[in-house]
């Protein structure tokens, strides 16, 4: 029996649908970010470093003192387990080592002393103050303590596995910020292009043959309608200097998070109201929940709700957004 793989998976040639592009890639970012393998650079550094470290006062940094006398009644290196500073100033890189072992993700890191991505990147142009190494280190310290502390039995060996666990956690939230950036493009790129087509664009030119990969952030439309992209709203339109139209774009699929990316839009929504009450809030969401539409219905934001995937695949919903949008809210046509 021969099983036909043309109508299952897309040629390489072709221009792969929405579902299909976040598949390829969620799996092309999992691949690409495990291959840097910063992991194993982070530990080499730590367990290379050899200028003396002194942990003494150990609540200077704020180790618990049963979680030291563990490891130094194992014979292990503190160094291999605790945070120094002096660590990462030397190798910023190492707070991938160290976080991981706390388990502590990306996420919450940044909520404790702000943005280390560059750090962690291993980037020659990284640099720390040596303020914030010590607030890391103590962050740090204080949750692995915490871990060793109430751990049945930790390991080095169950430290080391937690790094990759919460590599996992980091990735994940890569590739929800990724999601809603294939979305956001997929959905400004359709309403560019049919402006276009109804020759409703005044500046900058744009032609449909040779639209740039990069759209404008601002387009002026007929009807002194200025349409902006930004992060938050992801498409405004003003008319006059009024706020008249907002579009809020969530391309993740995954029904779980379907009311936490809706709870995102809301505050934009909010914002928009408060500028101007005529302005008018469409919302287009990967997945549409029985409880989502049932939040957004009692929230009364919403002008019109739409999903992403029908908007891009089939032309009545298409033409139905782009009728309620331009015609009933914007007068284009």
């Amino acid at each position: 029996m021969r099983l036909c793989l043309a109508k299952a998976i897309p040629m390489m040639n072709e221009e792969p649908d929405y579902t299909e592009q976040l598949r390829r890639t969620k799996s092309l970012l999992v691949v690409s970010t495990l291959q840097q393998r910063l992991d194993l650079k982070a530990r080499k550094l730590v367990e290379k470093f050899r200028e003396s470290l002194s942990f003494e006062p150990l609540k200077d940094f704020m180790i618990e003192e049963s979680a030291w006398a563990y490891v130094t009644g194992a014979r292990i290196r503190p160094q291999l387990v605790f945070c120094h500073p002096r660590m990462l100033i030397a190798h910023p890189v190492t707070s991938l080592y160290y976080r991981g072992m706390s388990g502590l993700s990306m996420k919450a890191a940044k909520e404790y002393f702000g943005a280390i991505e560059k750090l962690e990147s291993g980037s020659p142009t990284a640099k720390l103050s040596s303020e914030k190494a010590l607030t890391m280190a103590r962050t740090y310290n204080l949750f692995l303590s915490s871990i060793m502390v109430n751990s049945v039995r930790w390991t080095l060996e169950n430290g080391r596995r937690t790094i990759l666990a919460t590599m996992g956690i980091t990735i994940d939230g890569m590739m929800r910020n990724k999601v809603g950036e294939i979305g956001e493009e997929r959905v400004r790129r359709l309403v560019v292009e049919w402006l276009v087509s109804q020759d409703l664009v005044i500046a900058p030119p744009l032609k449909l043959e040779s639209l740039p990969l990069t759209l404008p952030r601002r387009i002026e439309l007929r009807g002194d309608v200025l349409m902006k992209f930004s992060s938050e709203p992801d498409i405004s339109f003003e008319q006059e200097g009024e706020l008249k139209a907002t579009v809020e774009v969530k391309g993740g699929i995954d029904p779980a998070g379907a009311l936490e990316r809706y709870g995102a839009a809301k505050k934009s929504f909010e914002h928009a109201v408060k500028q101007s009450s005529r302005c008018r809030n469409f919302y287009l969401g990967g997945v549409l929940t029985e409880e989502l539409r049932r939040r957004i219905n009692s929230d009364r934001l919403v002008e019109r709700t739409y999903d992403v995937i029908s908007l891009l695949t089939k032309a009545e919903v298409r033409d139905d957004f782009l009728r309620e949008l331009f015609h009933h809210t914007l007068r284009l046509i």
